[in-house]
């Protein structure tokens, strides 16, 4: 039998105090799993290499030294593909790369080009072959990797799923549309590519810059998978299954959402993930907007559609770009302290101050024969009020309180999916479909 264990988003620019890792209770739990896998949402770089123009949403990196707090949880493997990934550019990816190598952690989604970001990376454990895929549709195109040609190396960077968004609105909107773009040339550039041949024009689309609209008896969005990603990524399962892997995990990064709301998945993410299952894929992982999203049981296989946060402890920043503190229009010569009080208007707004983005679970899968046998999950909350001297953004077993809110949300969450859940106590089971 295997025992494995997944958690969110790991952001730890601040440390813990003193005491957080005596007889901790988390540690002890991932500790009786044959494997723990998680997101590293930041670089691990330090202050030797340079910023890119753009982050994913802010310049995340520490010192190797610093990492040491994510090795505490006794990673097996880590996804690097994510918006955070390329925050340092090329060499920032490849420190934290030889560092995860350095460290004996395995690691998908990022890589020297795109052969080597979209394939499969293998864990053999108690005689079954575990296989890691992992991507990423949030982030600059910048940070997408390239294959290699023949005679041209690959760019470096991640295994990205691209993603198309249409926008469809009633004639009278269009009417409306059309003549801000006429009056305001907004599409001017885009027209004149067109009779230089360099683009088609689709004459049923409607468009307002970079945005594109079709008629339709109501306005409402609509995303989609883009082909090529899609196809591409479905062959890394396909290769996986051929290598022997008995388990394929997805790993999948995704900050887009359906309404208006962070605890909600894009209609794209829906449709990677039921095509990920039916190619093969036996545990479906999302991470991205920080917040649970719902869980749902398809073809009788888990897609955890966001896990949340893991490690949110970003209040404090160590190395910080000129980039960052000119949005600011302040000095680099700044201290973390004022940097802070800027980023969060003086402690009152921002990530760190939604109370559902510290509110999370630990999904532990036993499997054997190839197959999941049993489904269940820890509700963890990450110390957002500091009570009783818990530092906040590192994870905690919840309460009875706390673990029965989550466990409520996630009902809500996943209803329209029809998922079941089971009260074990300490722990919550997931009913599967057998």
């Amino acid at each position: 039998m295997l025992k494995m264990a997944f958690t969110g988003d790991c952001i730890a620019t601040s440390e813990p105090k003193n005491n957080y890792f005596d007889n901790n209770k988390v540690i002890e739990l991932l500790d009786k799993c044959d494997l723990v896998s998680g997101n590293l949402e930041m670089v691990v770089s330090g202050n030797k290499s340079f910023a890119s123009t753009y982050c994913g949403g802010e310049w995340l990196t520490i010192d190797e030294d610093d990492f040491e707090i994510v090795k505490k949880f006794g990673y097996t493997y880590l996804n690097t593909a994510n918006n955070h990934t390329m925050d340092y550019s090329y060499s920032g990816l490849k420190i934290t790369n030889e560092i995860l190598d350095k460290n004996q952690i395995i690691h998908s989604g990022s890589g020297e080009d795109l052969h080597r970001a979209e394939k499969a990376v293998y864990k053999k454990i108690n005689g079954d072959v575990v296989a890691f895929i992992s991507c990423t549709a949030s982030g600059d195109d910048a940070s997408r990797a390239g294959y290699s040609t023949y005679d041209m190396p690959g760019r470096p960077g991640v295994n990205m799923l691209r993603h198309s968004e249409v926008i469809y609105a009633t004639s009278e909107q269009l009417r409306a549309i059309d003549e801000i773009a006429e009056q305001t040339a907004l599409n001017a550039r885009f027209l004149k590519s067109v009779k230089m041949g360099i683009h088609t024009l689709d004459p049923k689309i409607h468009r307002l810059g970079r945005v594109q609209i079709v008629e339709a008896e109501k306005a409402e969005k609509k995303t989609y998978c883009n082909k090529d990603d899609l196809n591409r990524i479905i062959a890394s399962v396909e290769q996986a299954k051929k290598h022997g892997a008995n388990y394929i995990i997805m790993n999948a990064h995704s900050h887009d959402i359906k309404g208006e709301t962070d605890d909600t998945p894009d209609d794209y993410f829906i449709e990677f993930a039921h095509q990920c299952i039916e190619a093969g894929v036996t545990i479906f992982i999302g991470t991205g907007t920080h917040q649970l999203k719902g869980i749902e049981i398809y073809k009788n296989k888990p897609i955890f559609y966001s896990l949340g946060n893991f490690l949110f402890a970003d209040e404090y920043l160590k190395y910080w770009s000129a980039d960052f503190t000119e949005k600011f229009g302040v000095t680099t010569d700044i201290s973390s302290e004022e940097l802070w009080n800027l980023r969060s208007r003086n402690k009152t707004t921002g990530l760190e101050f939604d109370e559902m983005n510290y509110k999370s679970i630990i999904p532990i899968a036993e499997l054997t024969d190839g197959k999941i046998i049993k489904l269940y999950f820890y509700p963890i909350e990450l110390g957002f009020e500091q009570k009783n001297g818990k530092s906040k953004g590192y994870p905690y077993l919840a309460d009875e309180c706390t673990k029965n809110g989550i466990v409520e949300r996630l009902k809500v969450l996943s209803k329209e999916y029809k998922t079941e859940f089971k009260d074990l106590g300490n722990k919550v089971e997931i009913i599967l479909n057998n």
